[in-house]
């Protein structure tokens, strides 16, 4: 019975297959770039940082305002003045009487109001440095998430090979325990093998069969993770096409690859504009000592009933206007000893930063090496334990070998082979994971090329 059901999950198994659409290395890399849910955010990031600048340079622009006031009062100081704007004043009006206890009186008044400013504590020219380094810094970022993003596609499309050649091996070794059992239940048969010997190859059947599964899961799982990063839906199935070739960096200088990161690595510009912020931010802050500066020109109406007629004048003023701040609780000095603080941390911070980049891409060469040779030592590994399994097999059909002799060869090939294909992907993701700490992974020029480009 347990054999119709692990034949029914082979089928369904290769049915899925079927039916699952073919996916390279580059198609994963164009779809995560089209589609990945954080590129997409970043490059709103980018069009929000546009905005900004455009928002920074209307500040340069003059303002306009329409200003409409209605109002109904008898205060004499307010009748005298509506009365004056509206061009109505009359002799009469000069009476004691008249001045001191006016009948109630209507004013519209309508104000077109244009204001120019000129200097203010440099607001505006400030705001638009700093929208522009925002704008710097959320391309820098733009580019820094796509990188990150390429990085992971590569990680989780080897990491879903790797499941998927595991899966393999695993098959490979059920096939092997299976056509063991037979021999087992053949001698068994002819009396050359214990009872014992047969369940022990039914037990390591089942083992090798729960493996299987277990591997099946990671694969599963694997592909789970690289449509996350796709931004496909999690359940598409894919048929991963093995890369002809993977690039495995060239063997060059440690010097190449720092000059290489510390030229390119998106993430290290933005911590580089975090610090031009933080400067710009200590300008603003000593400016605001300065005073201000604006042109302001007003015209206004003044009517008694604008609809039904009525008393009816009109007024322009122009005024330049200089404010100058004498005290203000010495709140600017303390914002000028912050904004000193905060570039003196952001300096630091970038210091540090550059330290752990050039720490990481030490730390990838030297995991790049050590992968290769351990792809090496893996692939003599396996060579070894075919050769060991195909001398076992041939003794035990003789006769000269017991079972767990046997069972023993095919556990170390199995073990050789996972561990070869492990060792196989851990160089490709060295490789992956050097370019990406140098700042090279959306891009193909060699380590000394971009050593001497500019970003």
């Amino acid at each position: 019975m347990w054999r119709i059901f692990w034949a029914l999950g082979m089928v369904l198994w290769w049915v899925g297959l079927a039916a699952a659409e073919p996916l390279t290395l580059e198609k994963a890399r164009q779809l995560a770039l089209a589609q990945n849910p954080l590129i997409k955010a970043a490059r709103e990031e980018v069009a929000a940082a546009r905005a900004g600048v455009k928002e920074a340079r209307g500040a340069f622009l003059p303002r306009i305002d329409l200003r409409l006031v209605y109002a109904r009062t008898d205060s004499p100081v307010q009748v005298f003045s509506y009365k004056l704007a509206q061009k109505n004043f009359k002799a009469e009006d000069f009476y004691l009487d008249h001045l001191n206890h006016p009948v109630d009186y209507t004013n519209w008044q309508t104000q077109f109001v244009l204001t120019q400013p000129i200097f203010n504590q440099g607001r505006e020219i400030l705001g638009l440095r700093r929208a522009r380094l925002s704008l710097a810094q959320a391309e820098d970022y733009l580019e820094a998430v796509r990188e990150r993003v390429l990085f992971e596609v590569e990680r989780t499309y080897l990491e879903a090979l790797l499941a998927e050649e595991r899966v393999q091996v695993l098959e490979e070794a059920v096939r092997t325990a299976r056509e063991n059992l037979q021999v087992v239940e053949s001698r068994f048969r002819a009396g050359r093998a214990l009872k014992s010997d047969l369940l022990e190859a039914r037990v390591f059947l089942a083992r090798q069969e729960r493996d299987l599964e277990a591997g099946r899961h990671d694969l599963r799982v694997a592909l789970s993770a690289l449509n996350l990063v796709l931004g496909t839906p999690l359940e598409t199935r894919w048929d991963l096409e093995k890369p002809s070739s993977f690039r495995i960096p060239e063997t060059t200088t440690e010097k190449v690859w720092l000059c290489a990161a510390q030229r390119w690595r998106p993430d290290l510009r933005v911590e580089e504009a975090r610090v031009r912020q933080a400067r710009l931010a200590v300008k603003e802050a000593r400016w605001r000592f300065l005073p201000s500066v604006n042109l302001k020109g007003i015209y206004e109406t003044n009517a008694e009933d604008p609809l039904t007629g009525g008393a009816d004048g009109e007024a322009y003023t122009l005024m330049a206007e200089v404010n100058f701040n004498i005290f203000k609780g010495f709140r600017d000095r303390a914002a000028l000893s912050r904004a000193r603080a905060e570039l003196l941390s952001a300096e630091a911070r970038l210091r540090q930063y550059r330290r752990e980049v050039s720490h990481q891409v030490t730390e990838a060469l030297s995991a790049l090496s050590t992968a290769r040779k351990q792809v090496e030592v893996t692939e003599k590994s396996v060579a070894q334990a075919e050769e060991g399994l195909r001398l076992i097999q041939k003794r035990y059909a003789a006769g000269l070998a017991l079972l767990v002799e046997l069972q023993q060869a095919e556990t170390a090939l199995k073990r050789a082979r996972l561990m070869h294909l492990e060792a196989l992907y851990h160089l490709r993701l060295a490789a992956a994971r050097l370019r990406f700490v140098s700042g090279l992974m959306g891009r193909k020029p060699t380590p000394a090329e971009a050593c001497h480009e500019k970003p």
